[in-house]
């Protein structure tokens, strides 16, 4: 058991230090920016600050206010994340009403806008006037991956906090003493999340997600062959297994709206906490999908890495000794490795990192993937094809 709720963060010490010490000495400034890589942990931090900024026991991590705002269910903790591919103007607005309301039981409300970086400039001038004018008592955490990926001055409201990737050692030792596993399973962990903490500690504890990893590398298979159909296929178990997630999703947030329910009762007053976890809810639905997607992207585009590097190595590579993305697989991407040229392989990714990046600007998850494991299939067999048209969600 954690002796404080900062002991939950995995590595970034000089961060957690600061923060700390903003906390301990109550200079808590009204907005904070944590600026990073995506996955590296900063959202769970923000989550960790909340939770020391309000608990009754000095940050212990273990009591009930601490336990709600960790899980993401306490009412004065508010997490906005973008409902489309921005974040609009409108949310931001309703941010800052709610910011001017009266709390519910913790001091110091908290708004942890995720992805901060896809505001709109109409939302970032409405998220300046209320950080020029914050109310008492509440605290804004931004979360992007550069200050200078934030429209306008808003980066010079808020204090920063730079965030930066673990390396695969940090995250091995980190996740071998928090989970008390071998260093065996931890590098293992650590390589096939891809240096991602989050990631890592959803392979070690959720069978579901192992074997959806594993049922997406198997589809290197249809993706080597040279029929259109297979490449079809392989893009409709990635869309299947992504609405597994979203429906294991729904699941969990029937049991955050009971624990509301038990919590604070279904009397007057609760209805817009209701309606506002509801919101989240429908958020995070769609965020659970487009994630899913991307990491089986990821994970693909890994294995077309690994493939590379064994092809480059040659007939004498030894995989033990080779840092594989899925050291698991090596059996796998040896044989492929012997059947793939490397350049043909790097051009598979490379069509896999341009599905990625449409999909980020809003392309449609179907067609994006049919698109891309089509121009798979072509780059193994010669030339890349280039994705050429796809359709835009307005």
């Amino acid at each position: 058991m954690s002796e404080s709720v900062w002991d939950l963060v995995v590595g970034h010490d000089e961060q957690v230090a600061a923060l700390r010490e903003a906390v301990a000495s109550d200079r808590v400034t009204h907005a904070w920016l944590f600026a990073g890589p995506p996955g590296i942990g900063k959202l769970h931090t923000a989550r960790v600050f909340a939770a020391a900024l309000n608990c009754p026991a000095g940050g212990d991590g273990t009591c009930e206010r601490c336990r709600r705002i960790l899980r993401g269910v306490h009412p004065d903790v508010h997490l906005i994340v973008p409902e489309g591919d921005f974040l609009l103007v409108e949310e931001v607005r309703a941010v800052r009403e709610e910011a001017s309301r009266s709390r519910h039981e913790a001091p110091t409300a908290v708004f942890v806008l995720d992805e901060a970086d896809r505001m709109t400039e109409a939302a970032a001038n409405a998220l300046l006037k209320v950080l020029e004018e914050p109310p008492a008592n509440v605290v804004f955490v931004l979360v992007a991956r550069s200050a200078e990926a934030l429209v306008g001055t808003v980066p010079s409201r808020a204090r920063t906090v730079p965030f930066v990737s673990l390396s695969l050692a940090e995250l091995t030792a980190a996740l071998a003493a928090e989970l008390d596993l071998r260093p065996e399973q931890a590098a293992w962990a650590a390589a096939a999340g891809r240096g991602r903490l989050a990631r890592a500690r959803a392979l070690l504890s959720d069978e579901a997600a192992r074997t959806r990893r594993s049922s997406v590398l198997d589809l290197l298979g249809r993706l080597g062959s040279d029929q259109p159909s297979d490449a079809l296929a392989a893009a409709g178990t990635v869309v299947a297994l992504a609405d597994e997630v979203v429906a294991a999703v729904r699941v969990r947030q029937e049991g955050e709206l009971a624990e509301l329910d038990e919590a604070f009762g279904t009397g007057r007053g609760t209805g817009a906490l209701r309606k506002r976890l509801e919101v989240r809810h429908r958020r995070e639905l769609r965020r659970a999908r487009f994630d899913a997607i991307r990491e089986a992207l990821a994970d693909l585009l890994g294995a077309y890495r690994d493939i590379a590097l064994l092809g480059t190595l040659g007939a004498k590579a030894e995989p033990t000794t080779v840092p594989l993305v899925h050291p698991d697989k090596a059996a796998t991407t040896q044989r492929l490795a012997t059947q793939v040229d490397p350049a043909a392989a790097v051009r598979a990714a490379g069509a896999l990192e341009e599905a990625d990046r449409r999909l980020t600007i809003g392309a449609a998850p179907q067609l994006t993937l049919e698109a891309a494991f089509l121009s798979v299939q072509a780059a193994l067999r010669g030339p890349s094809v280039p994705i050429r048209r796809l359709a835009i969600r307005r």
